[in-house]
């Protein structure tokens, strides 16, 4: 165990189907908590890093450098947000081993909005050029709640700004109205 940010940094992930609101979350809540925050996007990693456009390989590749990347800007101060589908098989593990090692405050998030709500989101995204309705429905993985953490389930109904305020409830943040 390689302990891994301080008391006072801030670990979110924001896990779940794709087009979920996962990333819209991630932009809104950055500013909310302040100067210094990275966000880790697994498209970034699996789409350009490791060239798999398609989510066909590297998933596992990803989750080490995803999770090496959050504990170094954990320890360099910053607060993480890590944003992405995360699927139990290659994530839990890693994840887990983060969890346990960050000596700050974790919260995870799983959205869960289910397979029409998720078609219906991805047709208005830029995306739907690139993949379409049926890599939606194989790849989407629905409810996969992590064993060793109660995460917070994200439906349809929560609005991002709402989400926002739970974070941030959550992580002891102070809310100004």
């Amino acid at each position: 165990m390689t302990l891994t940010g301080s008391g006072s940094t801030r670990l979110v992930i924001l896990r779940g189907d794709a087009a979920s609101g996962k990333t819209t979350t991630a932009r809104a809540l950055r500013p909310a908590l302040g100067q210094r925050v990275a966000i880790i996007s697994q498209d970034h990693f699996r789409r350009e890093l490791l060239h798999d456009p398609n989510r066909l390989r590297r998933s596992r590749a990803a989750s080490i450098l995803i999770v090496g990347a959050a504990r170094q800007a954990l320890d360099l101060g910053y607060d993480v947000i890590l944003d992405g589908i995360f699927n139990l098989r290659d994530y839990a593990e890693a994840f887990e081993s983060l969890y346990l090692d960050h000596r700050g405050t974790t919260g995870i998030y799983q959205f869960d909005v289910g397979l029409e709500e998720t078609i219906r989101r991805h047709a208005g995204r830029p995306l739907a050029n690139t993949f379409g309705e049926d890599e939606i429905r194989r790849w989407h993985d629905g409810w996969q709640p992590l064993p060793w953490f109660d995460e917070r389930r994200v439906g349809p109904e929560t609005t991002t700004d709402q989400l926002v305020t739970m974070i941030l409830e959550d992580l002891g943040h102070r809310i100004v109205d």
